[in-house]
Order: C-alpha cells, then sequence, then structure tokens
C-alpha cells in the first residue's frame, strides 16, 4: 500500500474536544473527487479535515502511531484530534470501507445521525479508467510518489473498474435511502466547476456558518490526469465496439447487480 503519509502529520491537528457535535461523511468511490472536495472543505476551517481515516491501509498505520487496537477506539482519539472548533467531524468513505465497520448498521451507531454527500461521477469511464491508472501507480493523489511510472492500457481492467463503481455509487444510494440516512447527491463536475457554489450548498444542507472569506476559490489539490486518459478513453470505445461484450454485458450486468444487492450489507 503506496500510504499518503502527510495525512499523519500532526500539524494537521486541531484543539483536542470530547465529541463532535456534527458529522460529514462523503460517501465516494474510487477516483470520484472526493479528495478534492475533502481538502477544500477542510480550508473553511468549517469541516475538520475529510480524509480516507477508514481505509484499510490508513487504520493499520493510525493504529501503529496512535497505539490504539479498537477501531471505534481509534475513531475516537482521531475525532478529538480532527473536530473542527465549530463542533464538525469530516471523514470520506469509500463503498468498500464499510466492511472495516463489520457492517452498514456499525457505521451508523459509529457516527450517529451524521450528514452524507454522495459524491459521484456522471463520465463513469472518466472514473474507471483513472481509477486503473492509479490501481497500477500507486499514485492516487498528486503528493503521492508513484511506484510504476509505466501503465499499461487493459480492457478488462477498465471494464472492471466501470461495473465496480457503478455497482458501488448504486449501492451507496440504495443503503442510505433504505436506512433513512439524511443525504444529498453532489457530482464531481458541479463540484470542480462551482467549488464555492459546492461548498455554500453543504454548509446550508448541514446549517453550518462559515465565513465567506475562508472558502477558497480555487481547488487546493492538482488536476491527476493526462494524455494518457484520453488515449485509453478513446481505445477502451474502440475495443469495447468491436468485442462480444457489446452485445450481451449490459444484460449480463444487471443479474450480476441484483445477485449482489441480495448479499449487500446492511
Amino acid at each position: 500500500m503506496n500510504l499518503y503519509y502527510d495525512q499523519f502529520s500532526e500539524d494537521y491537528d486541531l484543539p483536542r474536544v470530547n465529541n463532535p457535535s456534527k458529522t460529514l461523511i462523503i460517501a465516494s468511490t474510487g477516483r470520484c473527487g472526493s479528495h478534492m472536495l475533502g481538502h477544500a472543505l477542510h480550508k473553511t476551517n468549517s469541516f475538520g479535515f475529510p480524509l480516507e481515516y477508514t481505509n484499510p491501509g490508513n487504520v493499520t498505520e493510525w493504529k501503529r502511531r496512535l497505539r490504539k487496537e479498537n477501531l471505534n477506539e481509534l475513531i475516537k482519539e482521531i475525532q478529538q484530534r480532527r473536530t473542527s472548533t465549530n463542533g464538525v467531524f469530516g471523514i470520506k468513505i469509500h463503498y468498500s470501507h464499510i466492511s472495516q465497520f463489520k457492517g452498514f448498521h456499525c457505521l451508523k451507531e459509529t457516527f450517529p445521525n451524521a450528514y452524507f454527500i454522495l459524491l459521484t461521477r456522471k463520465d463513469v469511464l472518466k472514473q474507471a479508467v483513472s481509477l486503473s491508472i492509479a490501481k497500477q501507480t500507486g499514485q492516487w493523489i498528486n503528493n503521492q510518489k508513484p511506484v510504476n511510472n509505466d501503465p499499461q492500457y487493459n480492457f478488462k481492467d477498465i471494464d472492471h473498474c466501470i461495473r465496480k463503481t457503478i455497482r458501488e455509487n448504486s449501492s451507496w444510494k440504495y443503503i442510505l435511502a433504505a436506512n433513512g440516512c439524511n443525504f444529498i447527491e453532489m457530482d464531481f463536475d458541479f463540484v470542480r466547476f462551482n467549488l464555492r457554489d459546492s461548498i455554500k450548498k453543504i454548509a446550508t444542507f448541514m446549517d453550518v456558518e462559515i465565513n465567506p472569506e475562508t472558502i477558497p476559490n480555487q481547488h487546493v489539490t492538482k488536476q491527476q490526469s493526462s494524455t494518457i486518459n484520453a488515449e485509453w478513453e478513446k481505445k477502451f470505445l474502440a475495443d469495447y465496439s468491436g468485442s462480444e461484450l457489446f452485445s450481451n454485458s449490459a444484460f449480463d450486468f444487471v443479474d450480476k447487480v441484483k445477485t449482489k444487492f441480495k448479499r449487500i450489507i446492511l
């Protein structure tokens, strides 16, 4: 696991609190822009520092650093360190991270009455290509040093990433609705091109007062996509139109999604 070690720095710790009064959860999938949004929200000093605290690799490192073995104790310690002075704690959770809590019901118990931002991308192909590249390079954000500078196009992997992303987005929406959670949906491109309005929308949703002067006008993080992304997108579309998947994959995929929903962890 190529960890983003800067996230563990005590420089990001805030004055300790006993318990947050509100919790923001960015419900996300890989390469949906959650890192971009989390860092922008952090700049306002009103939403804590929404990071992937429950990413399996991060959990292991946090436990080592904070000397906590129990996940609930670990999260409580992180909350005490990373909650804004207004009482708001932020975290981003990929759908795959729910398993860390042994089910969504335990996640709800850990973060009662949380506000969820379901962040998705309309262009799932772009997201899937970005995910396929990041899996190979190990560079999930711009600050990370890549472990592989020569990613190779792989049709099957991109196809897998598309299916995985759609399944996890649908699973997030289902599980939030089925549990009566308080959530709103936001799109990657809207956040990308309307950053201030996006943050204001989240503040209104959570009834959180923010100083307009602290809202960043530009994104804190840097865009990672390059000409490779565009090349892979074109190649995938060409390969897909000429493959056997073109005729029956949509129907097969629907059947697989139905099967997955029967096994979904509530």
